[in-house]
């Protein structure tokens, strides 16, 4: 699945319950590209934060792929990169 736009205060709780909804009838690996997302907040991080803890209780596996530049230094500077972006070799930026 992709999403796409804005992920902000204005549609974070909505981008949530729709994945909630995926992750409820999926019942798999739940593989969201973030590629198209051109503006992301501190809401639109939490609700990624709140996708994946929900898929953990879920025990659905739930990864984030293709984070542009911008969201991926968000993720740096948070923390979540530990969360959402692969490791990378010692001393080599992550890929996207």
């Amino acid at each position: 699945m992709e999403i796409g736009g804005e992920l902000d205060v204005g549609t974070a709780e909505a981008a949530f319950r729709y994945v909630k909804i995926i992750i409820n009838r999926h019942h798999g690996p739940v593989v969201v590209s973030v590629a198209a997302v051109q503006f992301c907040d501190v809401p639109g991080l939490g609700a990624l934060v709140r996708m994946a803890n929900y898929a953990e209780q879920a025990d659905c596996p739930f990864l984030v792929t293709s984070p542009s530049p911008m969201l991926t230094k968000l993720m740096r500077i948070t923390g979540l990169d530990r969360k959402f972006l692969p490791a990378s070799p010692r001393g080599q930026p992550p890929s996207n």
